[in-house]
Parts: structure tokens; sequence; C-alpha cells
């Protein structure tokens, strides 16, 4: 197979100046605070783009438009309006608090961050434990990447897989945050600029009435749908857990990258404004309706759609290309999360540096490649299905957490995180709902409670640092007794 001569030379240019940016990237990163957050004072529009980039990966430009070809109204209902006001609305109620204690007691990554916050080096373990969740998640993005490569430069399935990430985790390992968000933010403007092309590339279905029509035609719900089967799961269900997503670790560390709540306010408003109009991708699906015969598999429909979409080849051959880049763009951020967390926060007392980010990467790239060579027929609910529960589990510690003042209750985030997980994947598992989104949002109604009734302030601080914190003396309580100001936990 070959695929189009443009494409290969503009895709070429795209792996040149991504590696140009990692190179960069990775001249300003050093040690394991660098990899994971850069220096933290981060321009906040670069990092409102690399919040925005990391929201739309290539589940919104790949996989979630065919489920809009299959479902029609529903799907791109449900994953849109509902979806990005869930996200809204989770990032400023959570991020703020979360840069506030996050700064204040020097965490790197979410686990760090519970764990400091709740003086359990247990919890901190636990949580990082945990993440391997996310491994769900990174095969469903590289197996959308490589569905759009596949159909775009006309190579094998099997060796975009191998290609994407070899070059996503290698560059990745190298710059860590920096190159995550130098690339994120060149990815972010490219992918502005093709959902709206791909918007626009349906004027003709919207003047002639026919995409309206088809639309109306499938109804607001789709009965037979695994994920809009009723009026809830296209509305509620999004917007719960849209709100509940800002909690990963890619995403809600994102506050870490910048100082002070201006550049916060700046970070999120860039964020959710960019993943508004990253949605419009999801129109794609739609016209896909009315240009493709019936009965294709849903997470094909895209690179099949966009092959044959575009009537100039130097238009179709950008737009692909900037879907690579869609799908890459997420990669990045998850790697870095992750691999900040497994090294880390499993890593011991002082955590196992830089080589060690590096190690578990070349890990995760193993297992990725193992399991996107044979994907399952909906990738997507393989992917919800882990990153649900690893949210599901989260919410709860983290709420609580953020509403208490003072000192908390370790066993308010234990027991929170394990009723949760064991209520989403015993829904989904046992066979009671086919929605992942469903699950989640039952365990967190049982857990998040559960977690801020059980996390009562303590009647006294505990004042043994966590291992790892910086250790002080004559330190004096901050105005919430939350933090020393030299750095030690005192919960």
């Amino acid at each position: 197979m070959s695929g189009s001569p443009l494409a290969w030379v503009l895709f070429s240019v795209y792996l040149v100046i991504t590696a140009l940016l990692a190179w960069q990237g990775g001249r300003r990163t050093s040690g394991r605070a660098g990899f994971a957050l850069g220096s933290g004072r981060m321009n906040p529009v670069v990092a409102g783009l690399t919040l925005g980039a990391c929201l739309a990966s290539s589940a919104m430009f790949v996989i979630m438009p065919g489920f809009v070809y299959a479902e029609g109204l529903p799907a791109l209902v449900g994953f849109s309006v509902p979806l990005v006001a869930g996200v809204a609305v989770g990032l400023w109620l959570l991020a703020p608090r979360f840069q506030e204690l996050g700064a204040a007691s020097g965490a790197l990554t979410l686990p760090h961050w519970i764990g400091n916050r709740y003086s359990s080096a247990a919890l901190r373990k636990t949580f990082a434990a945990l993440h391997i969740l996310q491994l769900a998640y990174l095969v469903l993005v590289t197996v959308g990447c490589a569905y759009v490569m596949s159909a775009t430069l006309g190579l094998p399935y099997p060796a975009c897989v191998v290609g994407i990430v070899v070059f996503v985790f290698g560059y990745t390992a190298f710059g860590g945050a920096w190159a995550h968000a130098l690339t994120n933010s060149v990815q972010g403007a490219i992918m502005l600029l093709v959902a709206l092309i791909i918007f626009g590339s349906g004027l003709e279905h919207w003047q002639s009435g026919a995409l309206v029509d088809s639309l109306l035609a499938s109804g607001w719900t789709a009965p037979e749908s695994k994920l809009f089967s009723s009026a809830w799961e296209v509305w509620l269900v999004p917007f719960l857990v849209g709100a509940a997503l800002t909690t990963q670790p890619h995403l809600i560390t994102k506050a870490l990258y910048v100082e002070g709540r201006r550049d916060l306010a700046v970070t999120i408003g860039v964020g959710v404004v960019t993943f508004g109009v990253f949605s419009l991708v999801l129109f794609g699906g739609a016209y896909a309706r009315l240009d493709l015969a019936p009965g294709l598999a849903q997470d094909a429909v895209m690179g099949t759609w966009l092959a044959t979409a575009f009537p100039w080849p130097a238009l179709g051959a950008l737009v692909s290309v900037a879907i690579l880049a869609a799908s890459m763009s997420t990669l990045d951020g998850l790697l870095v999360a992750t691999a900040a967390t497994l090294a880390g926060d499993l890593g011991g007392e002082g955590g196992v540096g830089l080589w060690g980010n590096r190690l578990v990467l070349l890990g995760l790239g193993l297992g990725t490649i193992a399991l996107a060579l044979s994907p399952p027929d909906l990738v997507l609910i393989l992917g919800q299905l882990g990153v649900y529960g690893l949210v599901a589990a989260s919410v709860g510690p983290l709420v609580a957490g953020l509403v208490h003042r003072g000192p908390v209750r370790p066993l308010a985030a234990g027991a929170s995180a394990g009723l949760a997980l064991s209520v989403h994947f015993g829904l989904s598992l046992g066979g009671v709902t086919e929605n992942p989104g469903v699950a989640a949002v039952l365990a967190m109604a049982l857990g998040v409670p559960v977690a801020v009734a059980l996390a009562r302030p303590l009647a006294r601080p505990l004042a043994r640092p966590l291992p790892g914190a910086p250790r002080v003396s004559g330190t004096t309580p901050d105005l919430h007794g939350l933090v020393t100001r030299g750095g030690a936990v005192a919960e």
C-alpha cells in the first residue's frame, strides 16, 4: 500500500518539527519535578492550549465521530454540549484549590497530592498503582491514531501502531512536560484550524437540509446504543462524567503548570474554549452518515471518510496529518502524567529519578503495542472502562481533601476508593450496564459522600512529614493548617 505523497511530505515535516520541539523541551528538563511539571511557571496560553489538546484526543477526532455515524443525534449531543459543560464546571470548581494545596505541599502528581493531603505514604502508593488503568486509554488513543495513519499513509495497521508508540513514547521520554507542552501548543493550534475545516466541509449538507433531516430522523435517544439509550445517558451522564474527568492526572495537574490564580483562570478559559471548538469535529461523523455506505466498522469510519471527503488532495492531506497530531497530543500528556506517577510515587523515598520515568515509559510502550495490535470492536468502551474506574476511585478523596479544612482522615480516601472501584467494575463486568459512564456515575454517587463524611478533620494534626518532603525546623502552620511554610506536611 502507498499513501498520498503530499501526506507523506506533511507528515515528515510534522515529525521533524515535533522532534525539534521535544529536543528543546529536553534541554529544559532536569530531574523528576521538571519531567512532571516543567518549571511550574509556564505561559498560561501555552498551558491552556496544552490542556485543550489533552482534552480532545483521537477519541474525539477519530473514535467518537464513528458513534455519530452509527447513532446520529444522541451521540452528537452527548459527546459535545453536556461533556464540554461538565469539563468546564469541573475545572473551575477543582483546579484553583488543587493548585493552592499542590503548590504549597510540592506535589508533582495526583497520588502525590492525595498522599500529602491525607498524610499517608500508603495512600500515595495505592493511588499510584491504580494508574496502571491508564493503559486502557493509551491503547484507545494509539488505536485511533493508527487507523488514521493507515488510511492516510497507506501503511499496514501493525506498522502504524509500532511507529506511533516508538515516536511519541520516545520524544516524551526525552523531554517530559516541556516537550509535551511545546508540542501540544503547536498541535493544538493546528487542531483548531482542522476542526473548523472539518465542520465547514459539510456546507452542502447544511444547505440542502439533508444533514438536519438525517439527525432528526435518528431521534434524541438510541435505544440499542451502549452509551445513549436514554435521555439521562445523553445529557446527565456525560455532564457528570465530564466534571469527574477533570480529576485525571494529565488534566488536573495542568493547574500546577502555572503560577497564581490569574494565570490558572487563563489556562482554564483557553482550554475549555479550545475543547469546545474541537468538538465540532464530531460533525465529520454526521457527514459520514450521508457520504458513506451504512454498516461500516465504527472505529474505522473517520479514517475512511477523511480519505474521500475533501475535493483537493492538499486539503485532505493536511486534515489527515492534523488528525494524527491530535491523536499524539493526548498520548504524550497521558504518558508524562502516568510515567511520573508510576515511577515517582511507587519508587519509594525520593522517587527513582528521571531515568526511572523513562524506564516506566518503555514498559508502558511495550504493553500498549501488545494490546493495540488486537483491539476490541469498540475500543472506546475499553478506554472508558479503565479511565472511568480510575476517575471513580479518585474523585471522592480529591473532593473531600478540597472541601475540608485542616487535617483529614486517611481512612476516608481508602474506603471511598475501594467502594467506588467495586461498584464501577461490579456493574460493568457483571453485565448490569454496558455504559461505563453509568457505572462510574453510580460509583461516584456512593464514593464521594463516603469520603466527605469520613474525612472529618482530625482533632489534632499529625506532624510526621511524608517521605521525600523537605524537612525544616522552626516552621509555622499556614492559615489553613495544611502544610508548613517550609514544605513539610502537617496533617
